[in-house]
Formats: C-alpha cells, sequence, structure tokens
C-alpha cells in the first residue's frame, strides 16, 4: 500500500515543474489526483503521465484568481473521486525584477491575486470537503523569499509570506475539524522559472553560491516528497509549521 493510499488530491498548477512532480509522486503513493493548471497542455500532459503509470487523475483547467471557476474545479473533483483530503497550492506568478518604485500597482496587484488570492480562494471550497471527510491537509508553497528578502522582488516576497501567515491561520483555526495547515518554503530548485532571470542553471548556481553548502540547486522531486510526508498521515500532528527545503540556504 501506497502512504496515501485511498486519499484524493487537488493539485494547483500542475502543468509546472515541482507541482507536476508532486502530482506524479502523490498518485505513485496511491492517491487520487486531480491536476489543475491554467495551461490546458500542460495539465493533461501531467495527467496522462499518471494514468500511464497507472494511477488515477483528471485534468482541470482553471484559473485560480477565478471564484467559480475554482468551485467548479472543486466539484469536479469530489464528484470524479468522492471525497477531497489534500490540497497542493503552488499556483504562482512570474513577477518581473523591480524596485518597488519602479513597479506597477496593476503587476503588485496580479502577483498578490494568484500568490495569495488564489490560494484564499482553493482554500475556502476545500476546506467544507474536508471537513465532510473528517480530515485534510494544505500543503502550501511560500519560498525562502517569504522569509528573507530579495532584490527587487517585493511583491513575491511579500505574497509568499502572506503564505506563510495564511497557512498558520488555517491550522489554527481548523484544528478541530483535524485539518492541518503547513507551508513548504523551497531554496533555489532547478525549474525553468530560475531562467527567467538568468542564462543558465550554473549562473543560478553562482549566484546563489554564498547561501548554497552544497553548491548544487534542489530538484522539483525533494519538494515533492516533503509534500509526501505532508499529505501522509505521518506527518497527523504537524500543522501550522514553515518546512524549510533549501540545502541550508537560510542557514547562513
Amino acid at each position: 500500500m501506497g502512504r496515501l493510499e485511498g486519499k484524493v488530491a487537488f493539485v494547483t498548477a500542475a502543468g509546472g515543474a515541482i507541482a507536476g512532480a508532486t502530482a506524479r509522486l502523490f498518485a505513485s503513493e496511491g492517491a487520487a489526483v486531480a491536476c489543475v493548471d491554467i495551461i490546458e497542455e500542460n495539465v493533461k500532459k501531467t495527467a496522462s503521465d499518471i494514468e500511464a503509470a497507472g494511477g488515477k487523475a483528471i485534468a482541470i483547467v482553471c484559473d485560480v484568481t477565478d471564484e467559480e471557476a475554482v468551485k467548479a474545479a472543486i466539484d469536479e473533483t469530489v464528484s470524479a473521486f468522492g471525497r477531497l483530503n489534500v490540497v497542493f497550492n503552488a499556483a504562482a506568478y512570474t513577477d518581473p525584477l523591480l524596485p518597488l518604485h519602479e513597479l506597477d500597482v496593476d503587476l503588485w496587484r496580479k502577483t498578490f491575486d494568484v500568490n495569495i488570492t488564489g490560494m484564499f480562494i482553493v482554500t475556502k471550497y476545500a476546506i467544507p470537503h474536508m471537513k465532510e471527510a473528517g480530515s485534510g491537509s494544505f500543503i502550501n508553497i511560500s519560498s525562502i523569499y517569504g522569509a528573507r528578502a530579495a532584490k527587487k522582488r517585493p511583491a513575491y516576497c511579500s505574497s509568499k509570506g502572506a503564505v506563510r501567515m495564511l497557512s498558520k491561520s488555517v491550522a489554527v483555526d481548523y484544528a478541530e475539524d483535524n485539518i492541518r495547515a503547513n507551508s513548504i518554503l523551497p531554496g533555489p530548485i532547478e525549474t525553468p522559472r530560475l531562467l527567467v532571470a538568468n542564462k543558465n542553471m550554473d549562473d543560478v548556481i553562482n549566484r546563489h553560491r554564498p547561501h548554497l553548502p552544497a553548491a548544487r540547486l534542489g530538484q522539483p522531486e525533494e519538494i515533492a516528497k516533503t509534500a509526501v510526508f505532508l499529505a501522509s498521515d505521518e506527518s497527523s500532528f504537524m500543522s501550522g509549521n514553515d518546512c524549510f527545503v533549501d540545502g541550508a540556504y537560510n542557514a547562513i
């Protein structure tokens, strides 16, 4: 039996590297997975990979900032699989590198809409189903930049700090319903997003080298393995925590 046997998971940004790896690992551990993303081609690929490996998955195209679409996506998940036990919130906006005084207010709002308001909407509509199921686990992707500042990332850092506090609030408010919430704070993970501001992965390592004792980037699967633990009953007394998966980045 897998560590998530019998559980149903709702994974946002499932067409991406980290959430895609997580959706696949959830399925290999026995969960039925609703793969959710705004890009149809990418999310269908993740769901197809899961099914080809013998797992259970559906692909749902959804913008997490659209309240009606989110409610419909969660309802579709419960209709397909009968319940909802786990939510992996990973949708994030790729904001430009700008100092605050040059940041357009629309970009600020867009970053917050995707990174934190979308997470709020997903959480809002997932909670009633988790309560009905008798338990639940929210795994929310923050960032090391939700705990420390990065240059020219004021909206991103602020929104990722908010992810941590949303997680703690949910953990406190729904503890009596056996619903847990934790945040994961990834360090530099080898994904295409890192190439937005860097020429190649070697440049990423060199730029972050003072905070990378192991002199390597993390892999999406390393975040996924942490998520499996937080989704499983192995972490049943773990809630309201910030889980740094950063190769000691935040220790320096």
